[in-house]
């Protein structure tokens, strides 16, 4: 079987089962590990497929645009690789530290998993967000006010003249999507520059994005890769990205689901 036509018979299966492993073609073709991998990156350099940890994922390049009313509250199921990636997450708070949670489900997770004890303040332009730190004493809430979005969100001119008049130890981001060429995306352009008023008024800046969310790209750049001081990510993520990134000088931490 020549190479082109092996390549061809991977997406077949991978978009028949919406996953293979490295090991499964190298049994099923005869080929080494290398070589296996060697197919997976080409096929993921023309958009086919996203590699993980030990194999690959059917990928849709774009982020679906989420409903005009969405929020994190609205979403049931558990959805563990997000939850990890929050625990990860928390373990960098420290007590007196000033802090911006994202709105996205990465951050409801977090202002959910917030110890009692831990006493900081949190600043959050979500009011699920802040609804859910009310009830712990100890954590004090900054809600960044403005024009609410029907997500239950402010992000316009007034929210981002309060970021600006803070300084943030740490800032905490998840948005849509994750790519090394096109950094991180959204959908909405509103909330570009409230994003990238945070990131200046923050010491730390630290990205939270699940392995789902990495190799596609939204419709808005925010910030690209090496704006980040530390991402932090879930153990289904290639290894060629975590390459990518450390050789950027971003530090990354891969958690395990």
């Amino acid at each position: 079987m020549f190479m082109e036509e092996r390549q061809k018979d991977i997406i077949s299966k991978i978009n028949k089962t919406g996953r293979i492993l490295v090991s499964e073609i190298q049994e099923c073709y005869q080929i080494s590990a290398d070589c296996a991998r060697r197919d997976l990156r080409i096929l993921e350099s023309r958009g086919l497929l996203q590699r993980t940890h030990g194999g690959a994922i059917t990928v849709n390049p774009k982020e679906i645009y989420p409903a005009p009313t969405y929020n994190p509250i609205d979403i049931k199921e558990i959805q563990t690789d997000y939850l990890a990636v929050a625990r990860k997450a928390i373990e960098y708070i420290q007590n007196k530290d000033v802090v911006y949670i994202t709105t996205s489900l990465v951050g409801y997770y977090m202002a959910e998993n917030l110890p009692e004890k831990v006493s900081i303040t949190v600043l959050t332009n979500s009011i699920t967000i802040a609804e859910v730190l009310r009830k712990k004493i100890n954590i004090s809430v900054i809600l960044l006010g403005g024009e609410m979005s029907h997500r239950g969100h402010c992000h316009d001119f007034y929210t981002i003249q309060m970021v600006k008049n803070i300084r943030m130890d740490k800032a905490f981001f998840s948005h849509a999507a994750l790519s090394l060429d096109f950094g991180a995306s959204i959908h909405d352009p509103a909330s570009v520059e409230f994003g990238k008023a945070v990131m200046k008024n923050s010491r730390l800046n630290i990205g939270l994005y699940p392995s789902k969310k990495i190799g596609k790209n939204s419709i808005h750049s925010v910030c690209q890769v090496k704006d980040y001081d530390l991402l932090i990510t879930d153990s289904n993520v290639s290894d060629d990205f975590l390459i990518q990134v450390r050789e950027l000088g971003v530090a990354i931490e891969k958690v395990n689901i």
